[in-house]
């Protein structure tokens, strides 16, 4: 099988701020439970340890990779793909390759996933194991809508 060619190009912040909103209409679909506000991209506010990478393939960005680098852990705080490129082993080449990271600085890693988001099969496949459980009792259906 021929190898894709799937890059990680570190990026400002700033520049991810249209393709967090697109992340966040994503998890709308995903869990209709817990409903995310979606806010305009300008009022997206960055942490210091925040890391971001474009997801590259043949020389087009695809989708994106966040990150929160801390000591001892990286949390893989938003990965998305573009609907049309999902499925074809370009998020198991990306996030492996903010696994070797991790090996590299010797940390783990640790996420969350959200509803019934499919990317929880690849996450178990890489190795990921469920570690806690968030449950929520959804009392206000408007709580999070603008």
């Amino acid at each position: 099988m021929e190898e894709l060619c799937v890059k990680l190009e570190k990026e400002k912040n700033d520049y991810f701020r249209k393709w967090i909103i697109e992340e966040w209409k994503h998890h709308n679909t995903v869990d209709p439970i817990y409903q995310l506000r979606i806010i305009k991209p300008e009022e997206i506010i960055f942490e210091e340890n925040e890391e971001y990478y474009k997801i590259v393939f043949n020389n087009e960005m695809i989708g994106f990779i966040g990150i929160k680098n801390y000591e001892k852990e990286i949390y893989l705080y938003r990965f998305y793909i573009d609907e049309i490129y999902r499925g074809k082993g370009i998020g198991t080449i990306a996030l492996n390759k903010i696994i070797d990271m991790a090996k590299k600085e010797n940390k783990d890693i640790s996420l969350e996933v959200m509803g019934e988001n499919i990317a929880k099969h690849l996450y178990e496949r890489l190795g990921f194991k469920t570690h806690w459980t968030r449950m929520v009792l959804k009392i206000n259906n408007n709580i999070y809508e603008n």
